[in-house]
C-alpha cells in the first residue's frame, strides 16, 4: 500500500508541474489561448461531423456499407466508454485542479469528477472506432490528441486524467473497430451478393 501511495504521489507531482507550466503560458498568446479553449470545448463536435461526412461519401469516396459500419462503430465506442466511465468517476471522486489549488482556468467548468477524462476517452474512442473510415481516420486521431492536450492546457484536467481517459477510449475504440471489421465484411459481401442476384 505504501508503494502505491508513493507512486501516486509522484504522479500528482508530475501532474502539477505540467499544469503550472501551462498556466505560465496563459496570456502570452491570446490567439493560441482562444484556439485551445475552442478545441477543448468543440473538437468532439468537429470529429462527429467528419465521421458523418466520411460515412456519407461527401469526401470524394463512394458511400459503402463498410464506411457506415465504421461510423457506427466509432460512435458506439464513444457511448460505451462514456457509460463505462460513470461508475469509475463516481468511485474516484477526484476533484479538478482548480478545486485543489487556487488557479484560474481558461474554460469555466463545474467542479468534480476529473478522473478519467471523458473528453479524452471519447476523442480516442471516436478516432480508433472509426479507423476503417479511410484517410479521415488519421485526421480524427490528430484531433483526439489535440483535444487531450487542450483539456490539460485549459486547466480542466490533470495529465493523468487525460492519459487514463485516452487509454480507455483507445482500447474500446480499437475493440469496436475490430469487431466491426470482422463482422461487417461478411455482411457487406452478403448484401452485395444479394444485389448482384437482383434480389
Amino acid at each position: 500500500m505504501g508503494r502505491v501511495l508513493k507512486i501516486w504521489s509522484l504522479i500528482e507531482r508530475a501532474d502539477w508541474r505540467v499544469l503550472r507550466w501551462c498556466e505560465r503560458l496563459w496570456g502570452r498568446s491570446p490567439a493560441f489561448d482562444a484556439a485551445m479553449m475552442a478545441s477543448a470545448l468543440y473538437t468532439p463536435f468537429v470529429m462527429l461531423a467528419l465521421i458523418a461526412i466520411a460515412a456519407s461519401g461527401w469526401l470524394g469516396q463512394a458511400r459503402s456499407a463498410s464506411s457506415v459500419w465504421a461510423a457506427a462503430a466509432s460512435v458506439a465506442a464513444a457511448v460505451i466508454v462514456r457509460v463505462a466511465h460513470e461508475p469509475i468517476s463516481r468511485a474516484a471522486r477526484r476533484p479538478r485542479p482548480f478545486e485543489v489549488e487556487p488557479m484560474r482556468v481558461l474554460v469555466e467548468h463545474e467542479p468534480g469528477e476529473s478522473f478519467p477524462s471523458n473528453h479524452a476517452a471519447g476523442g480516442f474512442a471516436l478516432a480508433l472506432g472509426g479507423w476503417h473510415l479511410g484517410d479521415v481516420a488519421y485526421v480524427l486521431l490528430a484531433l483526439a490528441i489535440w483535444l487531450a492536450l487542450a483539456r490539460i492546457y485549459c486547466g480542466l484536467h490533470y495529465p493523468s486524467d487525460v492519459i487514463a481517459g485516452a487509454a480507455s477510449g483507445a482500447v474500446v475504440g480499437y475493440a469496436c473497430s475490430t469487431l466491426q471489421w470482422a463482422g461487417g465484411l461478411p455482411l457487406e459481401r452478403a448484401l452485395m451478393g444479394a444485389n448482384s442476384d437482383g434480389r
